[in-house]
């Protein structure tokens, strides 16, 4: 990014800042908190140089930074200290709020990224973070209330809690959160016990009635959701042909299942009276030779999905920097936009986020990019020079796509 280029988005952010400031989400005890902040300056973006330990008195000194410093990129801790400026070893740490970070690079594979346009990582993204909301919501019993979410301004999404119960948390207990919305470490069978003496008497009708030998699957947690993933992938296989079904069940469980016992699967799946058993919460004596792999097609289908993990060190270290909601992303030129769980499921980051606007801005072209804006593609090739809406251009030129002509 040449001098004049960095001139230009630096005017465009502090714009923003000073109009739009009334939008940032300046978090709970602002004041214990240490601030971080990479500036536009003679470094960037060849080289991250984070301004950290910072603290301020009032959220409207901290407001006035945004508007005198537009900040490329805006950071707050997630922990609280007696002294947040001071070096690390002398803040006095007092608690943590609890994190979650999930991005399109912790869900695809490095290897998998290029197959996938921005808008489709996007989506996957988003639908990992519906799984781990339900989570938090329904195995955690964290209320609805106490959930704040944020675009990440890139490729997305943050999870903020940060009521008391969970300040006082260490990296142990944050950890084991984790692996358990990923069935790290899980032993399924513990979410199966034996049908009772009561179930036996109580039973069903004729064959869906459960037999002695039987399992059944708990009702609370990942017995819930286990029992509700062995029935959609059941429906799933049902409706496809042999060999699209044997397809689908070999890449759930990573090729290692055999044909024969992906024939028995879809045997079982077109079976409507041990579907029926099934949907009831059984599990026949006769699943126990396929057990094991449907143990773990069904588990890959419904924990959250990552090609490691969630980012488990944002999670887990109980003195990280976090984005601040509201500002700008430096390498996007999109807002970490803030949001709740009733506005999330219909957020569309690339027009939502999208907050600068349609004046026509001339770039050059430094490597070929595409992008859709507010409903608009845009696409631009090396070499040529563009002329694009403001919004358009600062996506390019924040990506590294582009610089601006005089």
């Amino acid at each position: 990014m040449n001098t004049e280029t960095r001139l230009f988005v630096s005017n465009k952010f502090k714009e923003y800042y000073r109009h739009e400031s009334s939008t940032i989400q300046v978090p709970a005890d602002s004041s214990q908190r240490e601030w971080g902040f990479v500036l536009f300056d003679k470094y960037f973006p060849a080289k991250f140089v984070m301004r950290r330990h910072i603290a301020f008195t009032a959220e409207d000194r901290l407001i006035s930074y945004l508007r005198e410093n537009a900040p490329a990129h805006a950071y707050y801790s997630t922990a609280l200290y007696e002294y947040p400026a001071a070096e690390m070893r002398k803040k006095g740490w007092l608690g943590a709020d609890l994190i979650f970070d999930l991005d399109a690079d912790h869900i695809v594979s490095e290897a998998e990224l290029p197959q996938y346009s921005y808008q489709e990582l996007l989506q996957l993204v988003k639908v990992e973070t519906l799984k781990l909301i339900e989570f938090l919501i329904d195995d955690f019993g964290f209320a609805e209330e106490d959930i704040k979410l944020a675009f990440s301004g890139s490729r997305g999404y943050h999870i903020h809690i940060n009521t008391e119960e969970v300040r006082g948390l260490g990296s142990r207990e944050r950890r084991e959160i984790v692996d358990y919305v990923m069935a790290t470490g899980l032993d399924m069978d513990s979410f199966l016990v034996p049908v009772t003496v009561t179930d036996l008497k109580k039973g069903g009708h004729g064959s869906e009635k459960p037999k002695k030998g039987d399992l059944r699957f708990i009702t609370e947690g990942w017995g819930k959701r286990f029992r509700s993933g062995w029935i959609e992938f059941f429906h799933e296989i049902a409706k496809l042909e042999e060999k699209e079904a044997i397809k689908l069940i070999r890449k759930r469980d990573a090729g290692k299942t055999t044909r024969k016992k992906a024939l028995e699967y879809i045997r079982i799946a077109k079976d409507e009276t041990v579907m029926r058993r099934i949907e009831s919460g059984q599990i026949p004596q006769f699943f126990k030779p396929i057990w094991d792999g449907m143990t773990k097609a069904v588990t890959k289908n419904v924990r959250v999905k990552s090609a490691d993990r969630i980012d488990e060190s944002v999670t887990t270290d109980i003195k990280r920097l976090i984005r601040l909601p509201g500002s700008l992303h430096g390498k996007s030129s999109l807002k970490a936009q803030p949001l709740t769980i009733g506005s999330f499921k219909a957020f569309d980051p690339l027009a939502d986020a999208v907050v600068f606007g349609d004046s026509p801005v001339e770039i050059s072209v430094l490597r070929d990019s595409a992008i859709k804006l507010k409903g608009e593609s845009y696409k631009v090739k090396e070499g040529e020079i563009a002329s694009v809406p403001e919004h358009a251009a600062l996506y390019f030129i924040c990506r590294g796509a582009a610089e601006k002509l005089n």
